[in-house]
């Protein structure tokens, strides 16, 4: 390898991997099979059977949203999958149009108002499972847009183990989550599936001698033995108003749906204070991150080290389908790239050889994308004494992560990359997410 390559920055390596990576598109003989199903039962005006044959579909092909995009021709219906947006099939304006009035009905929206948005959901009994549908429309130049998110509780609650935490990560979760107060933020950008983290660390703490109450915006997943409200703005039902109230009803446990202001930080710091779990979420990049956020959101830095205890930090990424992969010989600058970040973090005893990277086939089981699924990325700081009084005297986030690397932290470099190691996913995957 010549000194130039030795000398190009992680970066370029990042942008050149991407660029060099093999393009594919979703496609399956599924998406047709699922055209002619909805386009039968629409010939016959049919759209009860429409409604739940696409709400059905969706789930079989792992989608989590349903769109249906105005054309100035027609309509396009996408699934998200795997939060990548795939083109499913195309509907007629006169189709759209007979189903359009059916999932407004099914939704309890108004029929005859398409000027303003609009928003509600349906459910969908079926004998495994309730399905709950969150509906929203947008008006456009065409005619309405609108957007199903499909919320199926069997997959907003996974199992704690299948989080996908390291040994050390998960060593501290488990620590965090059996104290008495404290609280704990789940941060990370949207997309990150924050709230999934949320509800499975309160499922492992629902047991009969808590009382635990969430508040939510809205409420998305039914959770049995847990007392869940709904901030309703509309009727000045604020998070402010709406967590005093929730207060005062000895709650063990309190989840927040998000830190959305200085007010709620407060609130829910004094929450922390006396003697409650807090957990909530917010949006920052990274954990170092969240302190500064919070800081700047005016909460004294005493107060921010007597209440926090734990930080998660997160992002998501796209599994491997393991029914079509196959191992590759590591590019120039894939083998580069690797050094380089094995160096930064310290594994210089992992053997760059020794480290094996897969392609995977197109099949249907994946639908032909090479994912299936996803997996999560973390890096985790939880406070001990020293990280509180650096953080009381307003330390810069270095040192703090600092400190924090003696306690076992592992950061989301060392996490992705040791996820990449064990083929839980791709090189360009996790380039392209963290």
């Amino acid at each position: 390898m010549s000194q130039i390559q030795k000398d190009i920055s992680q970066e370029k390596l990042k942008e050149i991997i991407l660029q060099q990576e093999e393009k594919k598109q979703y496609k399956s003989s599924k998406f047709k099979e699922l055209e002619n199903i909805i386009k039968s039962y629409l010939a016959k005006q049919d759209t009860d059977n429409t409604l739940k044959s696409l709400t059905l579909w969706a789930l079989k092909l792992w989608s989590s949203d349903v769109h249906y995009d105005n054309n100035i021709e027609n309509i396009t219906v996408r699934f998200r999958i795997d939060w990548i947006l795939v083109d499913i099939f195309n509907l007629e304006k006169k189709e759209y149009k007979l189903f359009l009035e059916r999932l407004k009905h099914s939704s309890n929206l108004k029929l005859n108002i398409n000027n303003i948005p609009q928003d509600w959901k349906y459910s969908l009994d079926l004998e495994w499972n309730k399905i709950d549908v969150r509906v929203s429309t947008l008006p456009t130049p065409y005619w309405e847009n609108m957007v199903c998110r499909i919320l199926d509780s069997k997959k907003a609650i996974v199992g704690f183990d299948d989080l996908g935490f390291f040994w050390t990560t998960k060593r501290m979760l488990q620590k965090a989550i059996s104290k008495k107060n404290w609280m704990i933020l789940v941060t990370g950008p949207t997309w990150s599936w924050k709230t999934t983290t949320l509800y499975t660390i309160i499922s492992k703490l629902n047991t009969r001698d808590k009382k635990i109450i969430t508040l939510e915006d809205p409420i998305e997943y039914q959770l049995p033995w847990i007392i869940q409200s709904e901030v309703n703005e509309k009727n000045w039902y604020t998070y402010e108003i709406w967590l005093k109230a929730l207060l005062r009803q000895d709650p063990d446990i309190i989840m927040m749906w998000e830190i959305r202001d200085n007010e709620t930080l407060n609130i829910a710091t004094q929450a922390s204070l006396t003697w409650h779990l807090v957990l909530s979420t917010l949006h920052t990049k990274s954990a170092s991150d969240t302190l500064d956020r919070i800081i700047n959101m005016w909460l004294k830095p005493y107060i921010l080290a007597s209440a926090l205890d734990t930080i998660i930090a997160q992002r998501l990424v796209r599994k491997i389908c393991t029914h079509c992969k196959e191992e590759i010989k590591k590019t120039q600058w894939e083998e580069q790239l690797i050094k380089e970040m094995i160096k930064d973090i310290w594994m210089k005893s992992i053997k760059t050889e020794n480290i094996k990277l897969y392609k995977w086939v197109w099949c249907e089981y994946c639908n032909n994308s090479w994912y299936k699924w996803r997996i999560w990325i973390y890096e985790i700081i939880s406070l001990n004494e020293e990280l509180r009084n650096l953080i009381r005297e307003w330390e810069t986030t270095e040192k703090i992560i600092a400190e924090s690397r003696k306690m076992d932290m592992i950061t989301m470099k060392e996490d992705w990359i040791l996820k990449a190691i064990k083929w839980y996913t791709t090189i360009e995957e996790i380039i392209r997410v963290v």
